[in-house]
């Protein structure tokens, strides 16, 4: 099928999606049709109802940013119970998909994409009433902020995207320009180039609010989910440092990011919540506040909302893809692989002690991990807190339904980190990481490494190296000095609370104290399943690079194998921290070419192939931190022949392509 033909069908189909159930909480109900491409947009009504038909389609490809993000990615495994569809996408067989393949729909994210382009290119943005502020311009800035997220999330999936910033119509040319994900970036930022500033602080003030959407009555004293409609909306910051990221543009990525964590107005900390170990007897779970911290209202940003049921409109198929439930018999298709049990088994459980009586610190760790029973509960402690193996699924089951055979009662799982009406977009550890990747690109390894180990705070960022601080003063031209703005009162470095606790030791047991958080609101992301990373002393930038060193990783030059010895202690605590969120391919594709530079190419396919082929093959042993075991075909294939180019083996195929 041709593009031409393509982008016709893409028309129609965007046209017939304004048929919307009646119970839909995103009624388009505008008497001016959304589509028609000889209008202007110029009554704020209309403009209302358009900007609700574009978050309608980005309902429908919700999902699909979950799955095609960690299906290709080194973190899920399936079951004996995933789809075809599944099937098709792990086994990295592109150009064999079926036609049927659900996740395989360019047209959809076309679809998006050209409702914004109309809205952008037809839209009254002065048009104001009682001599007020721009009653359009808000939502002009949200849908551009929604075309780059929509055009972001296709060219991860498809690798090179046909490029286009007007409205398509049936007599649209076949011979549009393809673009990389870098260069859709760079032409992105064009767009904002020049108004970024002015456009930040207009949403500030006067960001599209329409109260509050759904909150249904279901008529059995239940009510579907009340949402507010101000968190469908994404953050100008938060795009254009995306963008930024994906155009090799470090700097600004990292002001922008900063600037909505800690901008002068601002104070987004990272929060103190964390899943932590009372003793090291393995018995005594402490604390676990670490799921209503990150992905409640404290946690997350932006979502895309779905419906409660089909009869309402979209829905999201994830809890039965992920999780245990009555509708899938508790055969859920996609859990945990052996590599992300891995990387959450291979981290150290830091405990901060101090001796009865003694003022001297040191850090005790879990030890004996291997002689715990559970594998979650060796390392790393979130992947224990979201992937539950067994849940109240069970209790609803019939005692007829059970003898049915076709219920899974022995292996159950829940995966709280779903969210069967909030899509999540942003959350804001997902934004301090992104942060310390830009650091980290800047030349700034040791602050990159700080949000990880310590977060940035006065007490952190003063023991930063005075060399690390002048190069933040010229990065390419651009001073980002600034980023370090975290040493305000605001951001305060957490506290111990000693308490007395006895834990075993080779020598019988002791009495010693152990830390929880007290006071305080930043700490470094690795604690919120690793305990104090801050007084870890295995967890360094040095320790990373002899390790590195050891297995021949190292490239030479003192600051970009410190850079790479951070992305490396990254890449994991992505995955510690955002697994099954639908990022993860991004992350390695990202890395990939920020490291491409280190070795003259555009990629380092390496970076990404070993750690996806090693997604079935990874050692369950705490000593182990390189992947060395792994499928060589799929190694193979996702490097390429050139492992320094974009590998076309990484990406589903257009239609044309096929």
């Amino acid at each position: 099928m041709k593009l031409k033909t393509i982008l016709t069908i893409a028309l129609a189909a965007v046209i017939g999606a304004g048929a919307t159930s009646c119970e839909d909480m995103l009624r388009v109900e505008s008497k001016t049709v959304m589509y028609d491409y000889q209008n202007s947009l110029d009554s704020p009504t209309d403009t209302v109802y358009t900007v609700l038909g574009i978050i309608k389609l980005m309902q429908t490809v919700a999902d699909r940013a979950n799955i095609l993000g960690e299906i290709r990615g080194d973190l899920v495994a399936l079951t004996d119970h995933a789809s075809d569809d599944l099937r098709e996408l792990y086994n990295y067989d592109f150009k064999s998909l079926r036609s049927t393949n659900k996740y395989d729909k360019a047209l959809d994210y076309y679809a998006i994409i050209n409702n914004c382009n109309f809205y952008l290119n037809k839209a009254d943005t002065t048009y104001t009433r009682n001599q007020q502020h721009p009653v359009m311009k808000g939502e002009f800035i949200a849908i551009m902020c929604f075309r780059a997220w929509a055009y972001l999330q296709l060219a991860q999936i498809y690798g090179e995207v046909p490029y286009f910033d007007k409205p398509i119509t049936a007599d649209v040319a076949s011979n549009l320009e393809k673009k990389t994900i870098k260069q859709v970036a760079e032409a992105l930022l064009l767009d904002f180039k020049g108004k970024e500033q002015n456009y930040i602080e207009y949403m500030d003030k006067f960001s599209p609010n329409y109260d509050k959407l759904g909150g249904q009555d279901l008529g059995n004293g239940e009510k579907t989910t009340e949402h507010k409609s101000k968190d469908f909306f994404i953050p100008v910051r938060l795009i254009l440092g995306d963008l930024c990221l994906w155009a090799e543009d470090y700097a600004h990525a990292a002001l922008y990011y900063h600037d909505y964590l800690a901008g002068d107005d601002r104070q987004v900390t990272t929060g103190l919540g964390c899943i932590t170990w009372l003793t090291q007897d393995f018995l005594n779970m402490g604390s676990d506040n670490y799921l209503s911290n990150q992905f409640g209202s404290n946690g997350c940003i932006c979502y895309i909302p779905m419906e409660a049921d089909e009869y309402s409109g979209t829905t999201s198929d994830l809890p039965n893809i992920y999780c245990s439930t009555l509708d899938n018999y508790c055969w859920y298709q996609l859990t945990r692989s052996r590599a992300l049990t891995a990387t959450s088994a291979r981290q150290n459980y830091c405990y901060h002690a101090k001796m009865e009586g003694s003022r001297y610190q040191y850090p005790v760790y879990m030890t004996d991990k291997e002689d715990e029973p559970s594998i979650l509960r060796r390392g790393d402690l979130r992947l224990l807190s979201v992937l539950e193996p067994s849940s109240g699924v069970l209790d609803d089951l019939t005692k007829e339904q059970i003898n049915t055979g076709l219920y899974s009662t022995d292996d159950v799982q829940t995966l709280n980190k779903i969210n069967s009406e909030k899509i999540w977009l942003y959350r804001k550890d997902v934004v301090y990481l992104r942060l310390a990747e830009a650091l980290n690109r800047c030349g700034l390894p040791q602050t990159a490494f700080a949000i990880l180990r310590e977060g940035l705070c006065k007490a952190t960022i003063d023991s930063l190296s005075q060399g690390e601080k002048l190069r933040a003063k010229n990065i390419n031209g651009v001073d980002i000095s600034e980023i370090f703005n975290f040493s305000t009162n605001k951001f305060e470095k957490a506290q111990p609370n000693w308490v007395t606790r006895n834990y075993s030791s080779g020598t019988g047991t002791t009495s010693a104290y152990v830390v929880t958080w007290q006071t305080g609101n930043t700490f470094g992301i690795h604690s919120r399943g690793c305990g104090d990373a801050s007084f870890d002393t295995l967890y360094t930038i040095g320790k990373k690079m002899a390790a590195m060193s050891a297995d021949g990783r190292l490239i030479g030059n003192a600051l970009t194998d410190s850079i790479r010895a951070v992305e490396e202690y990254l890449i994991d605590e992505m995955a510690l921290e955002t697994c099954f969120e639908g990022y993860r391919f991004g992350d390695l594709m990202r890395i990939s070419q920020h490291r491409g530079e280190d070795i003259g190419g555009d990629f380092e396919n390496d970076f990404l192939a070993r750690r996806v082929a090693t997604r079935e093959t990874a050692v369950l042993n705490d000593k182990v931190d390189y992947y060395r075991d792994m499928d060589m075909d799929l190694y193979n294939k996702l490097l390429g022949t050139d492992s320094k180019k974009l590998n076309k083996a990484w990406f589903l195929v257009l239609p044309d392509e096929k």
